[in-house]
């Protein structure tokens, strides 16, 4: 059986792999970030793209805080 964790790619929230990858998991994501990157993924589908939905998550638990 093969581990999760190794079939996740982790790139820092503020870094150009951030911009550039769809099937990363983000670290260290702040709410300026987020609308950065909310709009550089804009035109991605959730589906397809795991930054356009992490962000779309985190900004909408930061509007709940």
């Amino acid at each position: 059986m093969t581990d999760p964790l190794q079939q996740r790619v982790f790139v820092a929230a503020d870094g150009q792999l951030a911009e550039r990858m769809c099937r990363v998991y983000l670290m260290n994501l702040t709410v300026e970030r987020a609308k950065q990157l909310r709009q550089i993924h804009r035109e991605h589908r959730p589906d397809d793209c795991l930054v356009h939905l992490a962000v779309a998550v985190f900004l909408l638990e930061a509007d709940d805080s």
